[in-house]
């Protein structure tokens, strides 16, 4: 029964993680709208493969290292750089005079590196996997190492079922929806990711003055 519970209870944990709108979701959503299923999928693969990584630094003990303030300098700096760079490139893409659909063909190639790096240096992930989640799974370890496990296995799954639901939803969805309105969303992608850049890069500026 503590299994059947560990199961849902991280994998509902994953899904609430994945689920938000946020940087991830929002270039699975507009790489999905250009390229189709396979571009926006590459991304969530991506941020995945970072939040796998957090989850073996957290099990082998070294997230304390990760505290240390150039680090952290980093990890605001490039997070916050990455955000704008994308957050431009988008903006400037919904105003082409290219269709939607014509744009992102070449993007399959980098989406997965993209989706790594957002993920990879998002601070909000920081906080959730050092904070949050890593409380979770010590609490779990002094019970049973397979336990949890098990809790880290199923929070990946749910992250897994809901970057898949996006990349299929968005996929089928973008064939009935009019070129203005995918410029559109494409817009307020841009806008979102470039207003999530500044409060890592004031971050970043602080640590720096």
């Amino acid at each position: 029964m503590d299994i059947i519970w560990t199961v849902l209870h991280f994998m509902v944990l994953g899904i609430s993680l994945a689920a938000p709108v946020g940087p991830i979701n929002l270039e699975m959503i507009k790489r999905g709208i250009s390229s189709g299923f396979y571009a926006s999928w590459l991304v969530g693969l991506g941020g995945m493969t970072a939040d796998i990584i957090f989850l073996l630094i957290i099990l082998i003990g070294m997230a304390p290292y990760l505290q240390i303030e150039w680090v952290e300098l980093c990890m605001y700096g490039i997070g916050g750089s990455l955000l704008l760079y994308l957050g431009i490139t988008t903006i400037y893409g919904s105003f082409a005079k290219r269709r939607i659909l014509e744009l992102g063909q070449p993007t399959q190639r980098n989406s997965f590196i993209v989706g790594f790096s957002i993920a990879a240096f998002n601070p909000i992930n920081f906080v959730f996997w050092f904070g949050i989640f890593g409380s979770s799974i010590q609490s779990l370890s002094e019970k049973s190492w397979i336990i949890a496990l098990i809790g880290c296995l199923s929070l990946l799954l749910g992250v897994f079922l809901w970057n898949l639901n996006i990349a299929f939803t968005v996929h089928f969805a973008r064939a009935f929806i009019k070129e203005r309105i995918l410029k559109t969303v494409n817009f307020g992608a841009g806008i979102f990711l470039t207003a999530s850049a500044f409060p890592f890069l004031s971050k970043f500026l602080n640590l720096i003055l």
